[in-house]
């Protein structure tokens, strides 16, 4: 039950830009050995490499409180390569969103 509310809070935001740089899709909660894993792609919108992308993610309880925060990095993501990315947690949660792509 837990995985398919996350995946409903995920499905949510399902496509994100970060200032036109990168877009974020396909996101789902997968099981792994110890928690959990949020997984998706993030495309280079730009025609330069990108030398940093983070993915965040906030996870939220039942009651709507932040339980924790978890968060994909990828390098030298080149023009218009995906990034397919997992913010692993150990957390447990009933609701994670999309919080944030940072660029550098």
């Amino acid at each position: 039950m837990k995985k398919v509310l996350a995946l409903a809070g995920l499905l949510l935001s399902a496509t994100v830009f970060a200032n036109d740089k990168v877009e974020v899709q396909n996101i789902q909660v997968v099981n792994i050995p110890g928690g959990s894993s949020i997984q998706g792609i993030a495309h280079n919108n730009t025609n330069a490499t990108l030398k940093n992308i983070f993915v965040n993610f906030k996870l939220y309880d039942k009651q709507g409180n932040v339980v924790g925060n978890t968060l994909a990095h990828g390098q030298d993501i080149g023009p218009g390569e995906n990034f397919k990315f997992a913010a692993d947690t150990n957390k447990s949660f009933a609701e994670a969103r999309l919080s944030g792509v940072d660029v550098y």
